[in-house]
């Protein structure tokens, strides 16, 4: 935090302060707290010192249905930070968003943001939403050392699935686990899970297959699926593959199952996790360093043309009016200088292209914010963009095919019933 205390100062003293006799004012709803709520709130001050406009901002733990009645009211915030497009792509079809591109610096905005990014953004041929604190999704955490120890090099400069199953043989041939899991997390219990599929499918099948998949259009039940699903299961239906077991992924909590590759000896050496996993090891493992005690690769290649994809999360921002003040806001959050606070305070990576490496914590940050940069097909997180219905089943699925793999025609059997019912036959 040292640092981000730092760039909040440096901000602040170089705003011009521009307080208005009668303050202006921008409200927003969001889901942030703890951490996150106080670097929003460190950009807002920032924000209100340049330009006197002040900041309002609501935070909820059911924003889904917070911002649905406010909507149906006809009373919705100025701004509404939601955690994936989902809500943004229901609300835009409604016609409930400003459209973007007549509130922001559009000129800037392009120069600025990548076109993934961009189209992320956008419905039915507008953009209604920018985004912001970026995760990269699918990354390979290891513990060199360990690795070390065990005669294995690092795959830093990437590697194929076939790699990454050698690797893991060479492991298991020692009488060791390669794999570290856990997928509970209270209600949405699975998701980790979710995670694996999707980087999976994306690199078989692509892009515009893995946007069919989560709009509904590919059937549960179809090769494609049961591939995808298979794979997975060559690291959680393998015997001795996966530490302690079904019993222990199911009931492991997401944020503490990268702990096995830091305990002596080690209990396991891989782990597949977002980027945001860096500040739950460095909360478990304080004296653990970035790159020397631990460090990442990306998911491994399936289909050679698809290597370059990655799967992203990310808060967004939308706008339900178009005011001088709004527009100075949405101006504002998407710019370099207030994306800096995320990098600084959070390690989030910046959607802005131009935020400037050097605001990053460490070198591990840094290195996730260049690929980001240098992708060149971004996704979001596909369960996060189906109906909420085929989401909670698809995490109930993980569960359940960890429990006991050989269901999975089953599995797959129940979740193409709740696609026709939540889709419709397609």
């Amino acid at each position: 935090m040292r640092r981000f205390a730092t760039v909040l100062c440096l901000f602040l003293a170089c705003a011009t302060f521009a307080m208005a006799a009668t303050p202006k004012k921008v409200t927003v709803l969001g889901v942030w707290g703890g951490q996150e709520a106080e670097v929003f709130d460190a950009i807002c001050k920032a924000f209100t010192a340049k330009t006197g406009i002040q900041v309002d901002f609501e935070a909820t733990r059911d924003l889904d249905a917070v911002i649905t009645t406010r909507v149906e009211a006809g009373n919705p915030p100025d701004v509404c930070v939601l955690t994936g497009p989902g809500k943004m792509i229901e609300l835009a079809n409604k016609g409930k968003l400003a459209d973007l591109s007549k509130v922001l610096d559009m000129d800037t905005f392009n120069k600025n943001y990548s076109q993934g990014w961009k189209d992320l953004g956008t419905v039915n041929g507008r953009l209604y939403g920018i985004y912001t604190k970026a995760a990269v999704k699918g990354l390979v955490w290891y513990n060199p050392k360990a690795l070390k120890a065990a005669g294995l090099e690092e795959p830093k400069n990437g590697w194929t699935w076939d790699d990454m199953l050698a690797a893991s043989a060479r492991i298991k041939a020692t009488g060791k686990t390669p794999w570290a899991v856990g997928v509970e997390s209270g209600a949405a219990s699975g998701w980790a899970g979710t995670d694996w599929i999707e980087n999976i499918f994306l690199r078989l099948y692509g892009p515009q297959k893995y946007t069919d998949w989560y709009d509904g259009k590919v059937s549960w039940t179809s090769p494609e699926m049961k591939k995808a699903w298979e794979y997975f299961g060559q690291i959680v239906a393998s015997p001795d593959m996966a530490f302690g077991g079904k019993q222990y992924i199911n009931a492991t909590n997401f944020g503490s199952a990268v702990a096995p590759l830091f305990a002596d000896p080690p209990q396991a050496y891989f782990h597949q996790q977002a980027s945001f996993i860096q500040s739950f090891i460095t909360e478990q493992f304080p004296s653990a360093k970035p790159v020397s005690d631990f460090n990442f690769v990306g998911f491994p290649s399936i289909d050679a043309k698809y290597a370059k994809s990655m799967e992203v999360a990310a808060d967004l921002f939308v706008a339900f009016k178009n005011t001088p003040e709004i527009k100075a806001f949405m101006d504002y959050v998407a710019s370099a200088e207030a994306q800096a606070f995320w990098a600084a305070g959070t390690g989030g990576l910046g959607t802005n292209k131009t935020v400037a490496l050097t605001f990053y914590p460490d070198a591990l940050t840094k290195r996730a914010a260049s690929i980001l940069n240098d992708t060149t097909i971004v996704v979001f997180d596909a369960s996060d963009m189906m109906k909420s219905e085929m989401n909670s089943a698809f995490c109930a699925a993980i569960v359940s095919y960890i429990n006991k793999p050989s269901d999975l025609d089953k599995i797959l059997a129940d979740l193409e019933k709740v696609r026709i019912d939540a889709y419709g036959k397609k």
